[in-house]
């Protein structure tokens, strides 16, 4: 392989696990944590030299505030000369972690979230003090039967998360089936040292009162039974802000949920992954790349949505009859001012032939697959929850159908044009870097 065909690349994780007693987030209801399966990980590559370098960090978290992001850039441009617009940090949105998002249910840990953001820029210091000269391998393949979409059609035009009583249609929007990885080595024979992975399935599995890593942990233990205990593994969500791991409607005879079921999605990934990694080929160009945009996005408004969804949950209060999610509105509604505007970043990284799109939420497939349709790149991979976290960013149609990722001000809070606002900034952003000198 030749050294012009390489570039520096380090990798390192730190172990940012919160201690027990601390509140898990990803639910409306408390649940303290009172054991570890697996330890929750930062882990991060560094590619490039000097001030022109990227940093790629995925943590094992439910999202990652933009106060955070902020604090973590700061230590990272400080230490190591990366400036910070060139840092992406991600969450592979556990729900058996930290809750880290302020005004929620849960409550946060101060303590723990005080001294997190320097451990996780001590997995970007670390990766950048390890470079070491070598080839981006990118590879894909299709993975069918882990995710599905949790969206329904019924039979009055409405959609909801799951399916309830006799009256659903069906199924109401595509899965991603794309499994990506990027494998790094530093030579044809050797074993690769850093692998990211990037698939698009809700990481809400495991369950209960452990505090877990979920499927990315068993990845991680998969492709380290062949590639060595010092091989990184960054796990990198996709767009699957409406997709989960539930197989709706279908005769299946093993657990849903809980450590089997974390165990099968996470071996049968791992499994998928080795094959890609064995096949895929260098990079045409060895390439490290970032771009960002700051939108100025509207919040949502006070609109006859808003009207229906507070009517229905003040007339099911009345009856006693209020979901956690109406519940929820009903606190929330007389602090939302309509009238502001806040900036949200959509940023992008390029490793070679590979561009990562950054989404600041909880995105919908739909939109990822518009993004992918649209880029430049031979492999275009979703990277979302990705330096802040804004809540769920559903399509168009959704706010007009229903269900609970389309509940405003609950579960959205920017206006209903945020998706497209990302998609097209993305578009934008793919193609300036497809631009970028060394391609081919």
């Amino acid at each position: 392989m030749d050294a012009a065909k390489r570039l520096p690349v380090g990798a390192a994780e730190t172990i940012i696990t919160p201690p027990l007693g601390t509140e898990l987030a990803g639910y409306f209801h408390t649940r303290v944590s009172d054991g570890i399966i697996s330890d929750l990980m930062a882990k991060a590559v560094v590619l490039g030299e000097g001030a022109d370098r990227i940093a790629l960090i995925a943590c094992d978290l439910i999202s990652i505030p933009s106060e955070i992001t902020a604090q973590v850039r700061c230590r990272v441009e400080a230490e190591t000369g990366i400036p910070g617009e060139r840092v992406m940090v991600c969450a592979t949105h556990t729900h058996t972690g930290p809750e880290l998002r302020p005004n929620r249910p849960i409550k946060r840990n101060e303590a723990y979230v005080a001294g997190l953001p320097d451990r996780i820029a001590e997995a970007a210091v670390a990766a950048a003090t390890n470079q070491r000269p070598a080839s981006i391998c990118i590879g894909r393949d299709h993975e069918e039967g882990l995710a599905f979409n949790r969206r329904f059609r019924y039979a009055d035009a409405s959609e909801q998360f799951g399916m309830r009583g006799d009256d659903v249609v069906g199924v109401a929007g595509p899965t991603d089936p794309e499994l990506g990885v990027i494998a790094f080595r530093e030579s044809p024979d050797a074993m690769p040292f850093a692998v990211i992975v990037n698939y698009s399935i809700h990481i809400d599995v495991t369950g209960g009162n452990h505090i877990s890593a979920d499927f990315p942990a068993v990845l991680t233990r998969v492709l380290r039974g062949v590639y060595g205990d010092d091989l990184i593994v960054l796990y990198v969500q996709g767009a699957c802000g409406n997709i989960n791991h539930v197989p709706y409607g279908k005769n299946w005879p093993w657990p849903t949920k809980g450590v089997w079921k974390s165990e099968q999605i996470g071996r049968t990934l791992g499994g998928k992954a080795i094959g890609i990694i064995e096949k895929a080929l260098p990079s045409a160009s060895q390439v490290a790349a970032c771009a960002q945009e700051i939108l100025n996005v509207p919040r949502f408004p006070l609109d006859d949505l808003v009207a229906d969804r507070v009517a229905q949950a003040r007339a099911g209060q009345s009856q006693g009859l209020t979901s956690e999610v109406d519940k929820r509105l009903l606190e929330l509604i007389d602090q939302h001012d309509p009238a502001g505007r806040d900036p949200r970043e959509v940023q992008a990284l390029r490793m070679g032939d590979a561009v990562f799109c950054g989404a600041p939420g909880e995105y919908f497939v739909e939109w990822g697959l518009e993004i992918k349709k649209w880029s430049p790149f031979p492999y275009t991979f979703i990277a979302e929850l990705a330096n802040d976290a804004v809540g769920y960013i559903p399509t168009y149609e959704a706010f007009r159908r229903g269900g609970y990722e389309a509940t405003p001000i609950v579960s959205v809070r920017s206006t209903p044009a945020l998706g497209q606002m990302i998609a097209d900034a993305n578009f934008r952003l793919a193609r300036t870097l497809w631009k970028v000198p060394g391609e081919g």
